[in-house]
Formats: C-alpha cells, sequence, structure tokens
C-alpha cells in the first residue's frame, strides 16, 4: 500500500514539475487524491520555511525555539494556499460563472506548488532572489495547465482566474486581514525569540553579514 501510494506521489510530483497536463487529471482521479495534495502543500511550506529559518541558526536560537517556529511558518504558508485557492474559486464562478468544486480547484492548486519542493534554494546567497522568482512562475504556470485541463478552460481564463485570486489575497492581507497578517509575524517573532526578516532581499542581506 504504501510503496504504491508513495510511488503516485513521486510521479504527480515529477509531472507537475513537468507541466504535464496528465498528472493533475490522475491526482482527480486518484482516492488518495487529498492526502497526496496535503502532502505536496506540507512539504512545500517545510521547504520554504526550512530556507527562511537558516536566519534562526544565524541567531543561535534553541531547537525548541526553531523547531515551534519552523511549524508556525509552514502553517502560515498552508493558510496563503487556502485563501489563493478560495478566492480563485470564487472569482471562477463570478467572472465566468463555471461549475468548478472545491476540490478540483484546491487539487489542482496543491499539486501546482510541486516546484515550491525546490524552496530551500532560495536561501543560496546571491542566487536566492531569482530561484525565488523562478519558483514563483514555475508554479504559477503549473497552475494553468492544471486549471485547463481539469476544467477544461481556455489559457486565459486560467490566467485570470489564478492571477485576480492572487490579487484578492494580496489586497485582503493588506486590509482587513492585516491584523491576521500582524498576529502571525507576532507568532513568529515570539517562537523564534528574535525579529525575523519580512522579505527575502532583506533575509540575503542578512545571511551574507553571517559570512
Amino acid at each position: 500500500m504504501m510503496p504504491s501510494w508513495f510511488s503516485l506521489f513521486l510521479d504527480l510530483v515529477r509531472g507537475a514539475i513537468a507541466l504535464d497536463p496528465q498528472s493533475f487529471l490522475r491526482l482527480q482521479a486518484s482516492p488518495d487524491g487529498e492526502a497526496i495534495a496535503l502532502c505536496v502543500i506540507l512539504l512545500a511550506a517545510f521547504s520554504q520555511s526550512l530556507a527562511q529559518s537558516i536566519i534562526l541558526f544565524i541567531n543561535r536560537v534553541s531547537p525548541l525555539r526553531f523547531v515551534i517556529s519552523l511549524l508556525i511558518s509552514t502553517l502560515l504558508f498552508a493558510f496563503g494556499w487556502l485563501f489563493w485557492g478560495a478566492s480563485t474559486l470564487v472569482v471562477q464562478h463570478l467572472l465566468f460563472t463555471s461549475d468548478a468544486s472545491w476540490r478540483q480547484v484546491g487539487l489542482t492548486l496543491s499539486l501546482a506548488y510541486a516546484p515550491q519542493l525546490l524552496s530551500l534554494w532560495v536561501a543560496l546567497p546571491y542566487f536566492g532572489v531569482p530561484i525565488y522568482i523562478l519558483l514563483s512562475i514555475w508554479t504559477f504556470l503549473a497552475f494553468l495547465t492544471g486549471m485547463t485541463t481539469v476544467l477544461g478552460i481556455d489559457t486565459w481564463q486560467a490566467f485570470w482566474c489564478g492571477a485576480l485570486g492572487w490579487l484578492v489575497v494580496q489586497v485582503l492581507q493588506r486590509t482587513i486581514g492585516r491584523p491576521i497578517n500582524n498576529v502571525g509575524r507576532w507568532m513568529q517573532t515570539v517562537a523564534a525569540g528574535t525579529p525575523l526578516m519580512q522579505n527575502l532581499q532583506e533575509f540575503q542581506r542578512q545571511v551574507l553579514r553571517s559570512r
């Protein structure tokens, strides 16, 4: 059971990274689709959080604080996925009168995050920002591939669903969601016991200064 499940997981991740449309259809058809999607999101969140948490090593935080901070960062990443998926579904229904379900959009977006499994490389000095941009574009292209395949819509419709959904998330984070965002940052700082970098450029400068 486990070997076949793990083999399917690896095949789907490799397919999503290669922008293979069939991988998204296989995920939708799999009875383990939700579990696989959850693993992709959690592992992508963990990879990104681990890269950002290098600053914790630099500040020599305790192992317990490191683990707690890592878990909080992973959860915040997962919430970002949830809000992007929900806003994308809303845009899809409002602008295109689609009958897309949450399962279709949620699983598609989850597998589209497969390139983010490589987020650990963002911690590299000098190359971190270009890698971050590359992975973001890669993720969005995987999302477009999955949406056009699973929902049977054209590329531009999928583009506007994803782009406007992302824009809604950004607006909410800077308006009514600002208190929630601030609470998340406060939790990270309290858990780490030291102020954390809030943008990639600042993070890279801090890493370079520590060398």
